[in-house]
């Protein structure tokens, strides 16, 4: 990386560019979220099922979504970032079109599949903040592009709500189109290549890990959803149960050949010493845990609100809208913070709201009056903005500069995982109608933000290399 670049200070151009880009591709992840009854009912044609579909048409996006990254950042170092940053945008808004565009269940799902696949390349931009943006600035670029992408994942259900009732499903995927054509000539100028590594790509160890790990994100979401009884007869959640078993399993083997490849190949896929590096560690633990915080509030909330309280869909859709509102102000808030006074105080903040908004959900319930949920949502949507630049700074600030690429794709991968593992995890707690269960979930979140907050002590007792 040339100083010259890292000249270039705070380049509000850069930052629009990949943090509206990012913005795009995770609102897309959840914006079938609230109308998705509608679209499979719309689509039944195709698939033989609706409950197949709806289930399909989720994982369609979410699979190459999470688990592309580390091997498109890799691709990156090997062919130049900018150059497969414009390609995921480009392949993002022809599938837009597409989608917008297909006849039936089976049209869409592929086309939402490449939609992902684009999607997760669109989150490699942040590589150009972090080598791009001086140190001195860096917690305020990253603090609005990890704000845009908050604002994504909690926006997206939203958006697609209010789309679908007022301009009808297909507006979820032809509204994005243009908006990403117009990104890409944009990043087209705006961006400026980084200087590309001469290695062999690792294709076997790329290949096992796509392959493992979008059978671990299936296998997880389809246990969750199975779990949670979204719809599903009988015959076929026991048809999902044995196909997540069965997922699993070519999880493990893929695993065993990547470990074995990890071993065996002189140029692997991952870089195993950015893991000896402790704020990186860190940095990925916390944006994995805050990603599970987002995921538990933005899937069960509504969906107590829906099958125990028994509101409507818009109901549960402006219920959302504090932690939309608050992902904006409070994230570049965060990145400001950061700069002045370092990670440890607006992550331990964060988690601290994070514990005792999930706390407050857990104790008052489906009941609420409307107001205190309305706070207790700001609340709990501060907390998630807090800490996002706090842990893009630990995690992508501290590694080597030659790293930078790898270290983005990997800190994205486990934000992702964030999602997929709450899906599983929490959603193996999951009883549509029982109130006590969406209790339990609250309570097991709250617990998780609270150990994220006490990681700040890696911080204090982390003594940083001496430097000659």
């Amino acid at each position: 990386m040339t100083t010259a670049l890292k000249e270039r200070g705070f380049s509000p151009a850069l930052i629009a560019v990949a943090s509206l880009a990012t913005f795009l591709s995770n609102m897309s992840a959840g914006i079938v979220n609230v109308p998705i009854a509608g679209v499979t009912g719309a689509l039944r044609a195709g698939l033989g099922g609706g409950d197949y579909a709806l289930v399909a048409i989720i994982l369609s996006y979410l699979v190459p979504y999470a688990v592309v990254m580390p091997v498109t950042a890799k691709l990156g170092d090997r062919y130049g970032h900018k150059r497969v940053f414009l390609w995921g945008l480009g392949l993002y808004a022809a599938s837009s079109l597409a989608a917008a565009l297909s006849p039936d269940a089976a049209a869409l799902i592929a086309t939402r599949a490449l939609q992902g696949l684009g999607g997760g390349v669109i989150l490699g931009s942040i590589v150009f903040i972090s080598t791009q943006v001086r140190a001195e600035r860096q917690g305020l670029a990253l603090g609005i592009w990890r704000a845009a992408l908050l604002t994504g994942t909690v926006g997206g259900p939203v958006i697609g709500g209010y789309l679908s009732v007022f301009l009808g499903w297909r507006s979820l995927f032809w509204i994005p189109a243009p908006a990403a054509a117009l990104l890409w000539l944009w990043g087209l100028f705006a961006l400026e290549e980084l200087p590309r590594r001469e290695e062999r790509f690792d294709w076997v160890g790329s290949l096992a890990f796509l392959l493992g790990f979008s059978a671990f994100v299936v296998a997880l979401a389809v246990s969750g959803m199975d779990t949670m009884q979204a719809g599903l007869t009988v015959a076929i959640g026991k048809t999902m149960r044995a196909m997540a078993w069965m997922l699993y399993g070519v999880f493990v083997v893929a695993m065993i050949v990547l470990w074995i490849n990890q071993k065996t190949e002189k140029k692997p896929l991952f870089d195993v010493s950015l893991y000896r590096i402790r704020p990186f560690v860190l940095g990925n633990l916390g944006t994995w845990l805050v990603c599970i915080g987002m995921f538990s509030a933005m899937m069960f909330v509504p969906l107590e609100l829906q099958y125990v309280a028994h509101d409507s869909a818009l109901q549960a859709t402006n219920a959302l809208l504090p932690l939309t509102l608050t992902a904006i102000l409070v994230g570049i808030w965060g990145g400001h913070i950061t700069d002045r006074l370092g990670p440890v105080p607006p992550w331990a903040a964060g988690f601290t709201l994070m514990t005792a908004g999930f706390v407050a959900l857990a104790y008052l319930g489906p009941s609420t009056p409307p107001a205190v949920l309305f706070a207790i949502m700001t609340v709990t949507g501060v907390g998630m903005a807090l800490p996002l630049a706090p842990t893009a700074v630990a995690a992508l600030t501290t590694v080597p500069e030659p790293s930078a690429g790898e270290a983005a794709g990997l800190f994205n991968f486990a934000h992702n995982m964030g999602r997929a593992m709450g899906l599983g995890l929490l959603g193996a707690l999951l009883v549509l109608g029982d109130a006590h269960s969406y209790r339990l979930i609250f309570w097991v979140t709250a617990g998780l933000m609270a150990c994220a907050a006490v990681l700040t002590v890696g911080f204090v007792t982390h003594k940083a290399p001496r430097t000659a």
